[in-house]
């Protein structure tokens, strides 16, 4: 075989993602590219066992060895800017909540979400179901064959949106893991390029439209309001877990939110005489009652809705000093939920 001369760049790379009709049953047309930084090897945690058996000399032997990559969890990671046409997409699915005309995904303190069969309808053509992913690979093996990767049955466990004043004016970011139980396919069947159909692809419209740290009109941070605000960072967890096997080796039931559903705030505030009792109260705080709650409000004026995130409840986990041009604090906050069941844990608000 002879050498190739040809070389490809790191940005020829996408990742994109659409959802199922079905669970687990890949989507191979008009798939919507995320607007990623840099592409990420996917982990794809074949199994591996390589321990020595019984037997004549100290050595690892062929025989030895075990590997598949049956009932194996996949995890595809990306990190990119939170536009207005994904970021609502992922918050719907990991909070599995359908936004109304106000835009705002909920998690209420009662959330037990249902089980996903794949194979099953993957809740009635909304985003809360799974999604299929593909990450085009513009190189094609010596047989002609693509390198792309495919896929299925993918669901959204872990987002986290941040914004910084001092980077690029504060625009908003993400970054994300979504995991699957279903194995990964290099072969696309759809078209005649390396992946399924691109939905706007090139010069892609809607990675023009985001969302900035200046939409924010409310900074409540840890119940003190009008705080001077410099970065946040929000993280949402909702894991799966993958159980039952099917013949082919995938699993059969994605389970979320075992064993709980987690967002974490942490935000950089100015030091000065409104923030100056934080660190009193994260010392001092009491959760015996609901005096002892703190909340964080970043919200929007009523008439531009467009990025914001409110938790009526949370416990301080962290106050400390950050040295920045001035004496700033880091203010980490967990959401706890309070008495009434029905109360939301905490809500995001996205507009598309």
């Amino acid at each position: 075989m002879a050498i190739s001369t040809t070389s490809v760049s790191p940005k020829d790379f996408q990742l994109l993602f659409i959802k199922e009709a079905t669970a687990g049953t890949r989507v191979e047309e008009n798939m919507i590219p995320i607007n990623i930084d840099s592409i990420e090897m996917p982990t794809l945690n074949p199994l591996q066992i390589t321990d020595v058996r019984h037997g004549t000399g100290r050595t690892l032997k062929q025989v030895d060895t075990f590997t598949t990559n049956e009932l194996t969890v996949k995890e595809i990671s990306f990190s990119g800017i939170a536009d207005k046409t994904v970021l609502p997409i992922l918050l719907e699915n990991i909070t599995q909540d359908v936004a109304g005309g106000d835009s705002l995904y909920e998690v209420l303190n009662n959330y037990e979400p249902s089980a996903l069969q794949y194979g099953s309808t993957s809740n009635g053509g909304n985003n809360t179901g799974t999604f299929s992913l593909a990450i085009d690979n513009p190189v094609t093996a010596s047989d002609g064959t693509s390198r792309s990767m495919l896929f299925g049955g993918c669901v959204l466990t872990s987002l986290t949106i941040n914004g910084d004043i001092g980077e690029e004016s504060g625009r908003i970011k993400m970054s994300g893991t979504f995991k699957t139980g279903q194995q990964v396919d290099f072969t696309p069947t759809t078209g005649d390029s390396n992946v399924p159909t691109i939905a706007n692809s090139g010069s892609v419209a809607h990675f023009d439209d985001n969302y900035f740290m200046s939409d924010f009109s409310t900074t409540t941070v840890a119940g003190v309001a009008d705080c001077v605000m410099k970065s946040f960072s929000l993280t949402i967890e909702n894991d799966a877990q993958f159980m039952g096997a099917d013949a082919n080796g995938n699993y059969q039931i994605v389970q979320r939110a075992l064993p709980e559903v987690i967002a974490t705030v942490d935000s950089v505030v100015k030091y000065d005489s409104n923030t100056a009792n934080l660190i009193d109260n994260f010392q001092g705080q009491s959760l015996a009652g609901e005096s002892g709650h703190s909340d964080i409000d970043l919200q929007m004026s009523a008439g531009d809705n467009k990025f914001g995130i409110d938790i009526d409840h949370t416990m301080l986990t962290d106050v400390s000093f950050s040295e920045e041009e001035a004496m700033f604090l880091t203010v980490s906050q967990k959401a706890i939920a309070d008495a009434t069941a029905t109360n939301k844990f905490f809500s995001i608000k996205a507009t598309s």
